[in-house]
């Protein structure tokens, strides 16, 4: 075959018949005709299936039908990994006896295989077929919604420990009042080997994150590949809303799962719990079935596309023509061996650096803050779950869309795409002014749970302080696996009707409470089966929902202006590793160690441990005051680092970045294609 052949659309497509190029004049025995050929390339350009590939699915074969599969995708995607699991964590603490940091390496884990894999993927992804790498990812994201599913199937059902019987001694088998018995301090049911499941969670956040990856480096190259320049921004816009919006839909859609729906479906005879009950557990696991299968119907449909849309070639040649599309760039064929040079230069660009650290600081705080955030609301403002759930993925919703909104106008409003001192600058003063929005923590919210025995002494035992045992409740051998919270007419909460002492329990109500000290003459104490009332700052719940708004918001407002700089400070040809190296600086440093950090942060503040069988299990009560102070402050330094770091790439940032004879329309695609950072995690950066 001649290298002048007549024939362009048949040597694209070489490689399927097992000819890689034709660089120069080659004589190859081939058993296909021309004709045959031809047809080669038109069915490589049908969907379909293997060989089935009927007329009437190509209707499907075009650039606005893989958006909208892309899109659902994305919207699925960031909803199961970003908002259902973020909802769903204080409940897996509770069912499986988790601490607070297991909770942070769960919500970590996602981020690790993307890290060790995303120059994998981009790099090989980009010269193979992205649509088998895209679709295979998406089978893989699957898997990892069934795996998490898994512990639900393994374990045994979840047995709450319930006082609705007359006779408290005979009230539940792990509950034996009388200290001489056999049986002692009975293991609870739900310290099952809490380390395997904590190892199967972190399997499925592995798998699901190793198969995301390509959605969110190849899915925006096939888009860009496949539809007209100034068309592109628009299918990416789309494409990266979605992934935000999945997001909130998480917390909207997990909430009323987790108030409404009992773990087993079916709760056990003589149980009765609400969501409010401290022992009730909602049916966590249901969301992952059913992502699990959208997810999957969406990879068998995205494998039917062809590696590239028909049509899609003779379009890129025409933009090229025109000038709507810069010419490849072949400096950026690169090797391994380049790899160094072009890290160490990276390093040596204190402007490039110092805003690369500012968003990692961000980012540390965020992702900590956003696998928490459920969490934390919980413990202040004690919300009604499902509600809790909803307003949370609103509030998401509004700030993060809200925030890239206005980030845009400030882009186009101030010109800032054509200069990186002016987004610099942009950068520093957004940040400054959004520094207080890390006192949302302190917002006052209910009263400390005063409890008998850890923070307040028992009637009788004025020097007891933390322990739940008292010389009143001596033959209680109740296990501490999980509360079952009394309110005593002391107005003190005590950890269950056995631990005051109660030797009776009718409805709602304990009876003869030995610990609790009786008012009045000869009158029996008595404790209602609740926490005890804790003040009216519960209400104040709505007010942090609006400061978070603004929260998420300010975070979002420097998105763009950051990542412009990012861009305009590095030497064209070394944009986009810059854009990746960033990517991993960000999630090695930020987005995995933050959550971690934070959980370790509620497990130090944690004044009560649940304990069973000698082993230690989820956390009971936590010091409220003293861990909000904790998160203000971690905020604070992190912002106050943001703050520093940008106003360092500020003073670094040449003028001659401004001046750089770069492609404008190119800058303009690559900061619109940085939205993944943007759809990610579900808050800062």
């Amino acid at each position: 075959l001649p290298t002048n052949t007549k024939y362009p659309t048949l040597i694209e497509h070489l490689p399927y018949i097992g000819i890689s190029s034709l660089s120069s004049p080659v004589c190859v025995q081939c058993t296909y005709s021309f004709h045959d050929m031809a047809t080669i390339a038109r069915e490589d350009l049908k969907y379909g299936w293997f060989s089935f590939k009927p007329g009437w699915l190509q209707t499907a074969n075009n650039s606005k039908c893989f958006l909208f599969v892309v899109a659902i995708l994305a919207t699925v995607q960031s909803m199961t990994v970003n908002g259902i699991t973020a909802i769903n964590l204080p409940t897996l603490e509770k069912r499986f006896q988790l601490n607070s940091k297991d909770l942070g390496i769960i919500a970590a884990s996602n981020d690790i295989s993307a890290i060790v894999l995303v120059c994998f993927v981009s790099f090989y992804g980009e010269f193979g077929n992205k649509i088998r790498w895209l679709g295979y990812g998406t089978l893989v994201t699957g898997i990892g919604c069934f795996v998490f599913f898994l512990p639900h199937a393994l374990t045994s059902p979840y047995k709450p420990v319930v006082t609705n019987t007359t006779d408290i001694y005979r009230r539940v088998e792990e509950c034996m009042v009388n200290s001489n018995s056999s049986t002692g301090n009975a293991c609870f049911s739900g310290y099952e080997s809490n380390r395997f499941y904590l190892f199967i969670f972190c399997l499925a956040q592995l798998l699901m994150g190793a198969g995301t990856t390509p959605l969110y480096s190849l899915a925006p190259a096939y888009i860009d590949e496949n539809v007209h320049p100034k068309a592109s921004p628009i299918y990416l816009g789309i494409f990266f809303a979605g992934a935000v919006a999945g997001s909130g839909l998480g917390f909207v859609v997990g909430g009323p799962i987790l108030n409404n729906v009992y773990v087993d479906i079916k709760q056990p005879e003589g149980a009765n719990l609400t969501s409010r009950h401290p022992q009730w557990i909602g049916a966590w696991w249901l969301a992952y079935i059913a992502t699990g299968v959208v997810i999957f119907v969406c990879a068998i449909v995205i494998l039917g596309f062809p590696r590239e849309l028909p049509g899609s070639k003779e379009m890129r040649d025409k933009a090229i023509e025109e000038g709507n599309l810069p010419k490849s760039d072949h400096r950026l064929q690169g090797s391994l061996k380049d790899i160094v040079p072009a890290t160490t230069k990276l390093l040596k660009n204190p402007t490039y650096m110092f805003n690369t650290m500012a968003t990692t600081a961000a980012s540390f705080f965020g992702a900590g803050l956003g696998a928490f955030i459920s969490k934390f609301a919980e413990l202040k403002f004690n919300p009604n779950p499902g509600l809790a759930g909803v307003t949370l993925g609103v509030v998401f919703l509004v700030g993060a869309t809200g925030g890239i909104f206005l980030s845009g106008v400030i882009v186009r409003r101030f010109n800032l795409k054509n200069s990186c001192r002016l987004s610099a600058m942009c950068c520093l003063f957004l940040q400054l002014f959004t520094v207080w929005t890390a006192a949302t923590f302190i917002i006052p919210g209910c009263n400390q749970i005063e409890l008998a025995g850890i923070t307040k002494p028992y009637y009788k035992s004025q020097s007891q302080i933390g322990s739940v045992t008292a010389p009143c409740n001596a033959n209680c051998s109740c296990s501490i696996a999980n509360i079952d919270p009394v309110c005593g007419e002391d107005n003190l909460s005590y950890f269950s009707p056995c631990h005051a002492g109660c030797s009776k329990v009718e409805g709602s109500k304990a009876y003869q409470c030995s610990c609790i000290p009786p008012i009045g003459n000869g009158t029996e104490a008595t404790a209602a089966k609740r926490y005890c009332d804790r003040g009216p700052g519960c209400k104040n719940f709505l007010y942090f929902l609006l400061v978070s708004c603004l929260l998420i918001l300010a975070v979002f407002l420097t998105a763009i202006p950051s990542k412009t700089v990012a861009l305009r400070c590095v030497p064209d040809n070394q944009r986009s590793y810059s854009l990746g190296f960033q990517f991993i600086f960000q999630r090695s440093l930020g987005f995995m160690p933050g959550p971690v950090v934070t959980g370790w942060i509620f497990d130090y503040l944690c004044l009560l441990w649940g304990e069973s069988c000698g082993k230690r299990g989820r956390c009971q009560i936590y010091d409220i005051k003293k861990l909000s102070l904790a998160i203000t402050v971690l905020g604070c330094i992190m912002k106050g680092l943001a703050v520093l770091f940008f106003f360092l790439s500020f003073w670094f940032c040449k003028s001659s970045y401004d001046e750089d004879d770069v492609n404008e329309d190119q800058t303009k695609n690559e900061i619109e294609m940085t939205g993944e950072s943007l759809s990610k995690k579900t808050v800062l950066n």
